[in-house]
């Protein structure tokens, strides 16, 4: 994905990783899991669940900033909420059958 990343930064669900030349690699809807310098190794964690839940919390950190609600808090909530519950419903179908068959037999 990216070589010689000397810088790491994240904003607005966005991982920014730049090089020792300074050109930069966005990565949407991820989260750095693991630093290993003496590998030269950075690994990532991509899922849409994760930008959605990082938005959300610099929006409530935004508000406690200000000292202000701000409704689009109730958006973002809503939105990852919902995109949770479709992952949850997804698994659900795709594992039910197979836990139904392990107790029958």
């Amino acid at each position: 994905m990216a070589h010689d990343i000397v810088y790491a930064s994240l904003s607005n669900g966005v991982l920014t990783l730049k090089d020792i030349l300074g050109s930069a690699t966005s990565v949407d809807d991820a989260v750095v899991l693991e630093i290993d310098v003496t590998k030269e190794s950075i690994g990532l964690k991509k899922d849409p669940l994760i930008g959605g839940m990082l938005r959300f919390l610099e929006e409530v950190s935004r508000c406690e900033r200000s000292g202000r609600y701000e409704s689009t808090i109730e958006d973002i909530w809503l939105n990852l909420k919902s995109r949770g519950d479709e992952k949850v419903r997804e698994l659900w179908r795709r594992y039910e059958d197979r836990k139904a068959e392990k107790t029958v037999r």
